[in-house]
């Protein structure tokens, strides 16, 4: 089976280092880390778009017109996969993928640095019956026909059918859940400097302040952390300051009462 990852990133340039890509017009480094990889597997192209979902969906849709292949897999710039989970995916497509319309993973996602993720209750998305924290990362574009995206009034960006429905919303029994969890770094700042963070118009809510669960000390991280970085790639192992940890040690309780009394209604990306 053959997969393309479509990627749109905008001041990503802490985690964007090593698969159409897709610049939605970036003023850190982001394009320039991107360009010095220097692999043919990647077709990089920039585009200047208006800071709006709309806008968003727009060049979503142009990545999926250009596309031919059997599997799309939806990769953010501030997503980094583990190489056991890609195996496993891998595997999966093309041992059984042919019966799924899509897969849905888990997410770990970092607060305050690599070395932490929120916990579990906060774990707000609802994909097929599950609540937690999961992603659908994979569609099968050969089984699912008129695959395209879309904003309907009053819903985020999404996925469709030629029916306009939802790729979550189709058959749970053809949604996939795969047990081969990614690093989201959602919650961390992802441009090299706070002024680039800023400029990117959905960025500013997604930060967070909360201590959360200390990963094992036995995690293996991403191969890609371990490779020999240019000067313009900031270093993914540093760990958030005392600051951040006396603003987080005393938020953090806020955060677990508030889940625990006013449990938010699930959130269906």
């Amino acid at each position: 089976m053959r997969i393309v990852a479509h990627t749109i990133v905008r001041n990503e340039s802490r985690w964007v280092y090593e698969v159409m890509v897709w610049d939605t017009g970036s003023t850190d480094n982001t394009a320039r880390i991107i360009k010095s990889i220097g692999n043919p597997k990647i077709s990089f192209r920039q585009i200047d778009i208006t800071s709006d979902e709309t806008a968003l969906s727009h060049a979503r849709q142009q990545m999926l017109n250009q596309t031919n292949s059997d599997w799309l897999m939806i990769l953010d710039g501030d997503e980094v996969w583990l190489e056991e989970s890609i195996k496993k995916i891998q595997g999966f497509i093309n041992n059984e993928g042919q019966n799924f319309d899509s897969i849905v993973v888990p997410t770990l996602n970092c607060v305050g640095d690599i070395y932490h993720i929120m916990p579990p209750s906060a774990g707000q998305y609802h994909i097929a019956g599950h609540v937690g924290h999961y992603n659908l990362r994979f569609i099968n574009l050969k089984r699912i026909s008129g695959v395209h995206v879309a904003n309907p009034p009053g819903q985020l960006q999404s996925y469709f059918d030629k029916h306009g429905t939802r790729i979550q919303d189709r058959d749970p029994n053809h949604i996939a859940f795969i047990d081969a969890p990614y690093l989201h770094m959602t919650h961390l700042r992802r441009s090299g400097s706070r002024e680039k963070e800023m400029e990117v118009f959905w960025r500013q809510p997604k930060l967070k302040t909360e201590l959360g669960i200390r990963l094992a000390s036995s995690f293996s991280f991403p191969k890609c952390f371990y490779f020999p970085r240019p000067e313009i790639v900031s270093s993914p192992w540093e760990r958030r300051n005392l600051l951040y940890t006396l603003n987080a040690a005393w938020q953090t309780p806020l955060k677990y009462i508030k889940r625990r009394i006013f449990k938010q209604a699930p959130y269906s990306p």
